[in-house]
């Protein structure tokens, strides 16, 4: 998400420990827009756990003493963010499982895509220079 801080400066936020569909991705728009409607017009909080490899922050979004993070892994909008196949944040993981087995949200899909799996198909290939 881009967000802005108390003097109007624009920050791009990634949010820490979850992992939502890619645009183009199925339940990609669902999920923006879903988070888009949590926080429009809201006076955030933003816990700031540095940046990722890309220079965004990674934040965890706090709303009225809501982790928005986790709600949207509990809505099922997003998974839980894994590395060397451990979650980042494991106490989402339980969010997780809820909504898989309420079939919420991107669950309702018997087989959806990892957002990580999706990027991995959907990588364009390289141009390479030509000599000539």
């Amino acid at each position: 998400i881009t967000a802005l801080d108390g003097q109007n400066t624009s920050i791009k936020i990634r949010l820490y420990g979850i992992d939502a569909p890619e645009s183009k991705q199925a339940f990609g728009q669902k999920s923006k827009q879903a988070l888009s409607a949590a926080i429009a017009a809201q006076n955030i909080t933003v816990i700031d756990h540095g940046p990722d490899i890309y220079g965004r922050m990674l934040g965890t979004i706090w709303l009225d003493g809501y982790d928005i993070n986790a709600s949207m892994v509990d809505s099922g909008y997003a998974w839980v963010y894994r590395f060397d196949g451990n979650a980042i944040v494991p106490n989402y993981l339980k969010f997780e499982a809820s909504a898989q087995k309420a079939v919420k949200g991107l669950w309702v899909d018997p087989n959806p895509v990892a957002p990580w799996e999706w990027r991995q198909q959907n990588q364009k290939p390289q141009k390479t220079k030509s000599r000539g």
